[in-house]
């Protein structure tokens, strides 16, 4: 099992990361975790190379990205909420995958050979309000979609600002949850 987590956190030890710890410690296979604050990775730059082309122009570690993303097994998107939503560095990284809707919608083929997916989303924040979540899973439907990925759950670490990830047992126990059960599901299609 492969599986690719998409850490959106600027701190090294923060929520999100306790969370990713969880995860990490659960999940079977090999585990690529890409830090989007501190990846060699740029904006989509709506160059349009990949209306004509497969791949994108930029050459950064995104190479890397969609190298994996080929075979991995799951998909994972971890993330501080921010102005309502993922982190920028997150939705900056995850603009690359454009590539694979150009791919479908505008060249009409689909050669980027990805396989299906399951993937989960974790987002932590330090407030709470009434339809929190819906931007995030919004954007999180997007990248699911791009990557092949089928979503089976978040988990939402809510008022990190009075109650920290590291302690909120509900949250540790999704999260667990989730990584068990990508598991599962991932061990069942493969063998398939």
């Amino acid at each position: 099992m492969k599986t690719l987590i998409l850490n959106g956190s600027p701190r090294k030890n923060g929520h999100t990361v306790a969370l990713i710890n969880e995860m990490t410690a659960v999940l079977e296979g090999d585990i690529k975790i890409v830090n989007c604050y501190t990846a060699n990775i740029s904006p989509c730059i709506d160059c349009r190379y990949c209306f004509t082309h497969k791949g994108c122009s930029i050459k950064d570690e995104m190479q890397d990205i969609y190298d994996y993303l080929v075979d991995c097994d799951a998909v994972v998107i971890a993330s501080p909420m921010h102005f309502g939503t993922l982190t920028a560095k997150t939705i900056s990284v995850c603009s690359r995958l454009q590539s694979y809707w150009s791919s479908r919608h505008v060249r009409k083929e689909n050669k980027d050979n990805l396989k299906p997916k399951y993937g989960a989303l974790i987002v932590t924040t330090g407030g709470s309000w009434p339809n929190m979540n819906l931007l995030a899973e919004g954007i999180a439907d997007f990248i699911f979609d791009h990557t092949e990925t089928e979503q089976i759950g978040s988990v939402y670490a809510k008022e990190t600002d009075k109650f920290p990830a590291k302690e909120n047992l509900h949250a540790i126990n999704q999260t667990r949850f989730l990584a068990n059960r990508l598991n599962e599901l991932c061990s069942s299609r493969n063998k398939d």
